[in-house]
């Protein structure tokens, strides 16, 4: 079996400049990726472009919900949610449900019903409501250890960006590769979660250039595959049986 793997990047919600250099660059290698979009944000410019994309190349591209506008409700220091402890059960429907009316009106057919909680925090209240809602697929940093059927996790465990006292930086793109592969070996399927807006010199571009170009080296050599959410719904009962 070949091994699989996924590329989520969050926080989409404007045309800017880093995140059409990130689009247009996974284009180019025709590598698909997962956009996670914040509907409370998102600007009527993101929306047309992803829909044209979506419209003209849909293999290239998932587009899903990245909470509501991604706000942090933590009080604590150390921690960041828009989904959490401090978050009653009816507010945080409130705030779910906003975004995906947004996300379906926004982008019909085209949406992907799966959910990505900002900074990768949530509680159990979170993932009543999106079961509620008819999200199948949930994506956040680890899998949980309790067993549940009401989606198909898809837990990004590798990130791009690095984060070290107070200061964001990048990891190399070997290193990113190197952290996919040793995940392939422990589960189903390996991803890496990225944000455009980090890749903001020329030396961070061409980090990520250079991880798309061994990315499509390996799927033509390897037989590595990458794929989107929506390919992991379409093939949702083998999946689960992981």
């Amino acid at each position: 079996m070949s091994a699989r793997s996924f590329i989520r990047n969050d926080d989409v919600w404007t045309l800017d400049p880093e995140f059409r250099f990130f689009f247009d660059s996974a284009i180019d290698h025709c590598l698909p990726v997962v956009h996670a979009v914040i509907p409370g944000k998102m600007d009527q410019g993101l929306i047309r472009f992803l829909c044209r994309a979506k419209e003209k190349t849909p293999q290239l591209l998932d587009i899903v919900q990245h909470g509501w506008v991604h706000a942090n409700h933590s009080l604590d220091a150390g921690t960041k949610y828009e989904f959490g402890a401090l978050r009653s059960l009816k507010s945080q429907r409130e705030d779910i449900q906003q975004g995906l009316k947004k996300m379906r009106l926004a982008f019909g057919e085209h949406f992907t019903p799966a959910f990505v909680p900002p900074y990768h925090g949530y509680d159990e209240r979170t993932l009543q409501v999106l079961h509620e809602e008819g999200f199948q697929v949930f994506s956040a940093g680890i899998r949980r250890s309790e067993k549940s059927k009401r989606f198909i996790e898809i837990p990004a465990q590798v990130s791009f960006s690095r984060y070290e006292q107070g200061q964001k930086s990048i990891y190399n793109a070997r290193d990113v590769v190197g952290l996919l592969a040793r995940g392939i070996h422990r589960r189903p399927l390996s991803g890496v979660v990225t944000h455009h807006a980090d890749f903001t010199t020329a030396a961070f571009r061409k980090e990520l250039t250079r991880f798309f170009d061994c990315i499509t080296a390996l799927e033509a050599k390897k037989g590595w595959r990458v794929l989107l959410f929506s390919d992991i719904l379409s093939g949702s009962k083998r999946f689960k049986e992981r």
